[in-house]
């Protein structure tokens, strides 16, 4: 027997926010170290790197620079790489993307013109999150990225080692309208709690929806700037040298801006970051009133071929099991199947209820 659900009363549907740890297997926090780089070909390593966990891309980080340096020139008509990550990635975050003709960019108050005044970024670091692990956003105000390099030149690089935590700022500030959702600064602090406020420094803009961190390289150039001499060889010159986050302005391929926030990043004391998803919830009220579901169709329930009772007790007062329940749409065809914990008794003196939920 199939019933028709009256959607008034027998259906109730509810909309959750369910947030979970963002990396493989629902962690929430992995040290820097727990974070590989993925094997890519020089050619990709020019636009992008991806950063692992157990072998899965969680990351890509980039850098993009408005005039194109710290890439090569393609030519005079082609832009180089830098350039290209630049444009792509403003033109789908910001409103104003009509800007870049004019040479105008990203705005924060990266603290190089003193509180309160923004500066047009030339050049952004860019994190961009998995989409398999961010669900439908990331969770705003809970994430905290350490970053790890030196503050200093020469010799006194190590000693003046610097660690940079940073945040968002959702909890204290309104978000800003962008095309792609919201969008709040990225400021010096942890899991939400602000230690310096954006209006003395800005270290970037986070877009939640987008899955996007756009860092101002000046802002971390200032704080972790690495050794006169990492500036211009990356990784290559040793990180016991200073590793840092001032930008290789140099217009030719040798420049290797992204592999400094990849090294940064794990050479932090680590990422916790969490997914956001939103979920329907639908409750379905299957009711089984006292005149109905008496009888089975079960071979076992019936004897002969005149199918009557085996059981000749059952003749004046049936009883019937319910172990699960079918649901079907509206040519029958069966869509979900719900099965009991244990067996619900049901005969013409008793009623029963079966709530069934499905989560999407």
């Amino acid at each position: 027997m199939i019933k028709t659900f009256n959607t008034a009363e027998d259906t109730i549907t509810t909309q959750i926010t369910v947030t979970n740890g963002y990396f493989d297997g629902g962690l929430g926090t992995l040290a820097g170290s727990g974070i590989t780089t993925s094997s890519l070909s020089t050619t990709q390593k020019s636009y992008y790197y991806n950063l692992q966990y157990n072998s899965k891309d969680h990351f890509s980080v980039t850098y993009g620079h408005i005039l194109g340096s710290g890439s090569a020139e393609e030519s005079t008509s082609v832009e180089g790489t830098t350039q290209a990550i630049y444009k792509q990635f403003f033109n789908f975050t910001e409103p104003n993307s009509e800007n870049l003709r004019d040479g105008v960019g990203w705005k924060m108050i990266d603290g190089t013109a003193g509180a309160d005044t923004e500066v047009v970024q030339e050049g952004v670091y860019i994190l961009a999150a998995e989409r398999l692990q961010m669900k439908d956003r990331l969770n705003p105000g809970t994430w905290t990225i350490n970053l790890s390099g030196s503050a200093g030149s020469g010799s006194a690089a190590i000693v003046k080692a610097r660690n940079l935590s940073l945040t968002d700022d959702s909890k204290t500030t309104p978000a800003e309208s962008a095309p792609f959702g919201p969008r709040y600064n990225i400021v010096e602090g942890s899991a939400g709690t602000v230690t310096t406020a954006y209006t003395s420094r800005t270290y970037g803009f986070f877009y939640p929806d987008a899955g996007l961190m756009v860092f101002s390289a000046n802002a971390l150039s200032h704080s972790i700037g690495g050794d006169e001499n990492y500036i211009t060889s990356g990784s290559s010159h040793g990180l016991a040298d200073g590793n840092g986050l001032a930008q290789d302005l140099r217009v030719t391929a040798a420049a290797d801006n992204a592999n400094k926030i990849r090294t940064a990043i794990q050479r932090g004391s680590g990422v916790t970051l969490r997914s956001e998803e939103q979920q329907y919830v639908f409750d379905y009220f299957c009711r089984a009133k006292a005149s109905e579901y008496n009888l089975s169709q079960n071979v076992t329930f019936w004897s002969g071929s005149q199918y009557e009772m085996r059981h000749s007790d059952m003749v004046t007062n049936p009883q019937t099991f319910i172990s699960e329940v079918g649901l079907y749409d509206t040519q029958n065809s069966l869509l979900a199947v719900g099965r009991l914990s244990s067996p619900i008794n049901k005969n013409f003196s008793s009623e029963a209820i079966v709530k069934v939920r499905l989560t999407y």
